[in-house]
């Protein structure tokens, strides 16, 4: 025996129509993203005086100013022995490495080394007994 009860019923359902795109937009959000960049570096002696040679064992200070030309960021610049590759320590245990937030467009001069204590005449590198090769590196991220 076959049922047809549901064959005959009144169709209650409404009729509907398939979707047609009129119109469409796209939207792109872009990474913010700083950009650090190395405007200058140089070494200076006791006296502040910018040096490019000096004797092995003297002390030896170290700026760098570099600019985040991307949107406020974590900017970093390391200071490294360009023959080990090695982050260099002062030598006070600090390692020349900067890492902080800096706005978009902003300039900063960091002392990576100076002179220090009583009259200012503790530095806080030596300088080695050969030519000292420093790469100077800077970028964004944390």
């Amino acid at each position: 025996m076959v049922l047809y009860e549901d064959l005959f019923k009144p169709r209650t359902q409404e009729k509907r129509f398939a979707q047609v795109k009129d119109t469409e937009q796209t939207l792109t959000i872009t990474l913010a993203a700083g950009k650090g960049t190395i405007i200058d570096a140089w070494a200076f002696d006791q006296a502040l005086n910018k040096i490019t040679k000096a004797y092995p064992g003297q002390g030896i200070g170290l700026d760098v100013t570099f600019r985040n030309y991307g949107d406020t960021d974590t900017i970093w610049c390391t200071i490294k022995d360009k023959d080990t590759g090695l982050i260099l320590v002062r030598l006070d245990g600090v390692p020349c490495s900067f890492s902080g937030t800096v706005n978009a467009n902003v300039l900063v001069t960091w002392a990576a080394a100076t002179f220090g204590g009583p009259g200012g005449n503790i530095p806080t590198l030596l300088m080695p007994n050969k030519n000292w090769n420093l790469l100077i590196e800077a970028g964004h991220g944390a």
